[in-house]
């Protein structure tokens, strides 16, 4: 089945956003002194974590100090990620409805009807000859209901 667009529908479609630009979104409630990280990337980081199993603040910090800095720059770090004591003090002040708003306005423009259950899927690709060739890390998040796929990255292998 092929769509097509007229301009008018185009001119008035948002333009695409990423998950950690809607996760910038979400009130901050720290105070703005002294303040080292952007709400934005250490939700991400959270995100990141989590997908790849971490289940505690602990594991979450753990996994941003065992990726590369270009990881952390991807998500929005410029130096270094947060402690757990930084995480511990943001999500126990976090309005947690906000961020459910923001996060189902970000699915809901992606055509996912409130309630619909997604599903993530993720295959490391092996690579060949040792390190010359590393396997590549694949990851889609597609909502069943809307038939969609929401979201879909490739990396490289070696904190690619």
């Amino acid at each position: 089945m092929e769509v097509v667009l007229s301009m008018e529908q185009v001119e008035r479609a948002a333009p695409p956003r990423s998950l950690a630009e809607a996760l910038a979104e979400v009130p901050d409630p720290r105070d703005p002194h002294g303040k080292r990280y952007k709400i934005g990337a250490i939700l991400a980081l959270s995100v990141c974590a989590m997908l790849s199993g971490a289940r505690s603040l602990y594991a979450i910090a753990q996994w941003g100090r065992d990726h590369s800095p270009e990881m952390a720059q991807a998500l929005g770090f410029k130096k270094g990620t947060p402690c757990v004591a930084t995480l511990h003090l943001l999500f126990k002040r976090l309005d947690r409805q906000k961020l459910e708003a923001v996060l189902g306005g970000y699915f809901g423009q992606r055509g996912l009807a409130p309630g619909e259950g997604v599903a993530i899927d993720g295959k490391s690709l092996r690579g060949i000859h040792g390190d010359e060739l590393p396997g590549v890390h694949l990851v889609a998040l597609f909502a069943h209901g809307a038939s969609v796929t929401l979201a879909q990255k490739g990396g490289g292998g070696q904190g690619g």
